[in-house]
């Protein structure tokens, strides 16, 4: 029997979606309590101590929890998602990750909010302007923007607001699709707008460009975005480390309980 400690995100890291949140690590516990000890605490309290053999399963995000869970790591603790996957999702990483990698995505600039001049020619043909650190955590975190003058105005706002960094990614005309997946193939599922489908052809793409992003940021439980152009092909948009599976909890729940039992160090 293994002991297992979940780790719920911080409120603030879950806008919206507090109680979906929540609700999938829940059921991951639930499943894992079949055979092991499980505790389930939240990132928004003081952490325990966790030694090995503990496994942890953690949606936190915070720069406090993060540091915890790095001790843990250095102890020796297996922990799902790793600290390197959590942060390696924060947008400035991810896009040099993707870079690096050659995971298709949208061409995309991370900059400094004080330089409104940096703004790329190619925002003229409409972007989307998002923070470049952690997700979005309000409405006002993703904007669309029509040119650079929309550019430039909205990166302002950000500043005001404390944000030092945003990225830019083109638009890429074309139907969005979300993705939900376990790393390895263990669980996938995708939902587009009324009318959109998919093909055996286009859903194993669709796996293939998801692992690829999941391999480049170390991701194992992660959901993301990608657009279909109109030629067909798939555009990776964005990859979060663990979601909230909320339209597919109970599959996914199943799918990361068994992947984290199987989740030891060497």
């Amino acid at each position: 029997m293994i002991d297992f400690v979940g780790v719920a995100r911080e409120r603030v890291y879950s806008p919206g979606k507090v109680e979906d949140d929540r609700a999938i690590l829940d059921a991951v516990a639930d499943r894992l309590r079949a055979h092991h000890r499980v505790t389930v605490v939240s990132a928004d309290d003081p952490l325990p101590a966790v030694t090995p053999p503990t496994v942890v399963f953690a949606m936190c995000q915070g720069p406090d929890a993060l540091a915890a869970m790095r001790r843990w790591e250095a102890a020796g603790v297996r922990v799902v998602n790793s600290v390197a996957g959590v942060e390696n999702a924060h947008r400035r990483r991810m896009l040099a990750a993707f870079a690096r990698d050659r995971v298709p995505h949208p061409e995309s600039v991370v900059l400094d909010t004080t330089d409104v001049a940096a703004v790329p020619a190619w925002v003229d043909a409409g972007a989307w302007l998002k923070r470049g650190d952690v997700h979005a955590t309000e409405p006002d975190d993703v904007v669309q923007v029509a040119d650079r003058h929309a550019a430039r105005d909205a990166i302002a706002a950000f500043a005001r607001r404390g944000i030092t960094a945003a990225c830019l990614q083109r638009h890429v005309a074309g139907e969005v699709i979300k993705f939900y997946a376990v790393r390895g193939g263990g669980f996938f599922a995708w939902y587009g707008a009324e009318g959109v489908r998919i093909d055996r052809d286009t859903e194993s793409r669709m796996r293939a460009l998801a692992e690829a992003g999941a391999a480049s940021l170390e991701l194992e439980v992660f959901g993301g975005d990608c657009v279909r152009d109109v030629n067909g092909s798939l555009w990776l948009i964005d990859l979060n480390d663990w979601p909230s599976y909320g339209r597919c909890r109970f599959g996914a729940a199943e799918a990361i309980a068994s992947y984290v039992q199987q989740a030891r160090n060497p």
